[in-house]
């Protein structure tokens, strides 16, 4: 009896042992999310500061690795890498049109006027966003306005005869942008983002099509001479996870994470328009980069293409029925927010 009743205690203690080893093992994920942001620019400190958010406000039990500078590959091979499991999620631009195909639509060249027009209909297409994502496997936490992407020159670009014969960078996994440059007559030159500034060097292209702040974090505005504030896109960017991964966390700690990816959205937001007005307002011309003035017939003249090629033949980015949502939305925001 004594030696089956010590049995019986050790077996318990056995088993409350690993219980208390299995809770304790499960008390902190860690997710692991990529990146092709460079390590030290000021969107990895945002990231930083969203991942410490995430470890404090949910005590421990998630923790956020974050691998910079597309350490762990470019933006597809990050989506197929999370797909296989050996990452969690990302931190994206392109491959956030991947999951979901109707934020193409920031995509189109001269749809937007601004920074505002842009978040206010990320803001209209939020829930067919979030529905694409999940279709696709994935958990949307949130979108921002990483800015307008403008010019970024070897020389000056004032007409758009000169912009036709300048050779500039597009980022190679930008169908979007590659198509409609097409269709304007543009000769873009797609590479990956890692190649963008030596093939500048290298002469193989004569600018950039770049956000302002991206330039910087790249470091390509070293290298430019000339920047034209003419305005083709407002690029967008994106966190999500794999649903597997969300879905697996407590309830309390997937609604903290969400609400520390809102946080990150809006300070996202507002580090791109500070450094957008900073840079466009002086600094790069501190840098040596000079300012070309955009001519109103230039401006004019490129836009206008834009439109007219717009979702012509296989220049089609998103379909006719998004594009007038979106141009209905747009005609509504501009009539309210009239000066």
């Amino acid at each position: 009896m004594r030696a089956a009743s010590f049995i019986g205690r050790a077996f318990g203690f056995a088993i409350v042992l690993l219980a208390a080893t299995t809770v304790q093992a499960a008390e902190t994920v860690t997710l692991r999310l990529a990146t092709i942001a460079p390590e030290g620019s000021a969107w990895a400190r945002e990231l930083g500061a969203y991942a410490r958010d995430v470890e404090s406000g949910t005590h421990g039990a998630v923790r956020i690795k974050i691998y910079y500078s597309g350490i762990a590959g470019d933006e597809a091979t990050v989506l197929n890498r999370i797909k296989r499991d050996q990452l969690d999620g990302a931190v994206a631009s392109e491959s956030c049109l991947q999951l979901a195909p109707s934020m193409r639509v920031t995509r189109i060249v001269g749809i937007f006027r601004s920074r505002q027009e842009s978040a206010y209909v990320m803001t209209r297409l939020k829930p067919l966003l979030d529905a694409e994502f999940l279709k696709s496997g994935f958990v949307h936490m949130g979108t921002a306005s990483l800015g307008p992407e403008v010019l970024f020159t070897r020389a000056p670009v004032r007409t758009m005869a000169e912009l036709r014969a300048t050779r500039l960078w597009v980022w190679d996994l930008d169908a979007a942008l590659r198509l409609q440059t097409a269709a304007m007559g543009l000769r873009a030159v797609p590479r990956p983002i890692e190649q963008a500034g030596r093939a500048y060097d290298e002469g193989a292209t004569d600018g950039f099509i770049a956000v302002p702040s991206a330039t910087l974090a790249f470091q390509w505005s070293a290298q430019a001479h000339y920047v034209e504030d003419l305005r083709f896109t407002y690029r967008a960017g994106c966190v999500f996870y794999a649903s597997r991964v969300f879905d697996a966390l407590p309830i309390e700690a997937q609604r903290y994470v969400v609400s520390a990816n809102a946080k990150l959205r809006v300070r996202i937001d507002d580090l791109g328009r500070t450094q957008d007005e900073a840079l466009m307002g002086g600094l790069f011309a501190r840098q040596g980069v000079k300012a070309v003035p955009v001519s109103e017939r230039f401006r004019a003249e490129f836009f206008d293409l834009a439109r007219d090629v717009r979702g012509r033949g296989d220049n089609r980015v998103v379909d006719d029925a998004l594009i007038s949502d979106v141009l209905s939305w747009l005609a509504d925001y501009r009539v309210e927010h009239a000066p």
